[in-house]
Parts: structure tokens; sequence; C-alpha cells
């Protein structure tokens, strides 16, 4: 066998090796949510074998009074969280990535320090302050402690993709004629688009699955999270799969919409290359 031959076998086999431990990863991760879909459609309380399927568990949480009541409130919730939150990341993103200013890495570290934080610890800080401000527990004091933790996370999402644009874009625009906002709304905007709903995307999803923090500041109100908490304190029912196993759902096609966005943001990054 030739030496040619034997590095390409060896480079196929690698990669063979790799992919399969790419792929027992993934499958370690999954497990859970595998067993979630596995039980939402299981006919008993108790799960056994031979396996009965049915879909009446996701009928009963959605007829549910209290799920509707909680999947409301979450979006009372995740819905500003995920706008704001988009807003405050892009625009931190486009400070850090686009300008040069004094303090520039600090305000990189002071803007990304609350990720870093336990949430339970950012959740019980977030209550205190609530309280010693006077602004209390319901659902605009969670939604100011999720835009906290969430808005640095969608700036640093955002981040990466800017950091790819090319800085003499900026420049050959400049030159045309382009002013600050149609420099903005014509060029770096579009450039960046597929990061900014990459981090819409993370925001809505990491706000609407938080736990942590809307425990702490939630008040008497019900979201998602604590509801599926307080089911299974009180007892295990199958109910509680299924609604977890639609948030499963509704993140899958979700991860696909992202997908397709950024394959565009690449065809539109390839078409401002090419001018």
């Amino acid at each position: 066998m030739s030496t040619d031959q034997s590095t390409s076998l060896a480079s196929r086999i690698g990669g063979g090796l790799w992919y399969g431990y790419v792929g027992l990863v993934a499958l370690f991760f999954m497990l859970p949510l595998f067993s979630l879909v596995i039980a939402s459609f299981y006919d008993g309380q108790i799960f056994s074998f031979p396996y009965e399927f049915t879909t009446d568990w996701y009928a009963k949480a959605l007829a549910s009074s209290s799920v509707q009541s909680a999947v409301l409130t979450t979006a009372k919730i995740t819905i500003p969280v995920t706008i704001l939150s988009t807003i405050i990341g892009t625009a931190g993103a486009l400070a850090y990535t686009r300008h040069e200013f004094a303090g520039q890495e600090l305000f990189k570290i002071f803007a990304l320090l609350p990720i870093f934080f336990p949430l339970i610890l950012l959740g019980l800080g977030m209550s205190m302050w609530s309280n010693l401000t006077g602004l209390g527990y319901g659902v605009l004091p969670a939604i100011i402690g999720e835009l906290v933790w969430i808005s640095p996370i969608v700036m640093f999402v955002v981040s990466i993709t800017a950091l790819s644009v090319d800085p003499n874009l900026e420049e050959a625009a400049r030159d045309l004629g382009a002013d600050t906002v149609t420099l903005y709304k014509d060029v770096i905007l579009p450039l960046v688009s597929d990061g900014i709903v990459s981090g819409a995307i993370f925001a809505f999803v990491l706000s609407w699955n938080n736990y942590y923090i809307v425990s702490y500041l939630k008040g008497s109100d019900i979201t998602v999270t604590t509801w599926i908490h307080g089911r299974m304190t009180q007892g295990f029912t199958p109910i509680v799969p299924a609604l977890a196993s639609m948030i499963f759902y509704l993140s899958l096609v979700l991860l696909v919409i992202a997908v397709i966005i950024e394959l565009r943001g690449e065809k539109i990054k390839a078409a401002f290359s090419r001018d």
C-alpha cells in the first residue's frame, strides 16, 4: 500500500472516529430529552413494558387552565425580554466590535460579567434589589431580572458575527457617501442579521426556560418552569413530560429557523464581498 493510500485511510478512520465520538456526546446530552418525549406518549402513570402509546397527555396539558395561565404569564415575561435584550445586546455588540474607545476591554468584562454568576445567586441578588427599591415582585421585576442575565448573552452571540464583518466594507460605504444611519441600515445590520436572529432565539429560549431568576421575582404569578417544578414536588404526572416535550419541539423549530437564517446571512455576506 502506497504512502498516499495509507494517509488517506488513516484520515478516513480518524474522521470516522471523530464523528462517532461527537455522535455519542450528542446522544448522551439528548437522552434526557428523548426520555421526556417517550414518557409524554406513554399511557400510564408508571412507565413499564409493553409500551402503550397515547396522545392524551398532550390534550390534557393544553386543556389545563393552570398550564394555560402559566404559559400566558411566561409569554408576558419572555416576549418583552426577547425584544429588549436583543436591542440592548445588539447595541452593545456593535459598540464593542465596530468602534474603538477608552476602556473598551473593561466594558466587555463588565458587560459579560452577569453570565458567569450562578443563576441562583443572581436571582437572590435581584430579589433583594427589587425589595429594597420598592419595585416589588411580579412580571415587571422578572423582566428586569432576566434582562440583566440575557442581554450579555445576546451581546456575546451578536459579537461573534459582528467581528467577522470586514471593516473595509464600512470604509467603502463611507467613501460612497453613506452616512451613519445608511451605513448601519444598509450595510452593518444586514451583515449581522443572522447573529441578531440567533441572539433573539437564544434570548427567547433562555427566558422561557428560566427558573431561578423568575422563581425569586415572580411573586404570586406562576410560570411554566415554576409550574413544572411545583407539580414534580407534589408527585409525578405525565402532563409534566408532555408540557416539557412541547417546549422541546418549539426549541427544535426555532433551531431550524436559526439555521435557515444563518445560511441566508452567509449568502448576503458573500454578495457584499463580491461587490
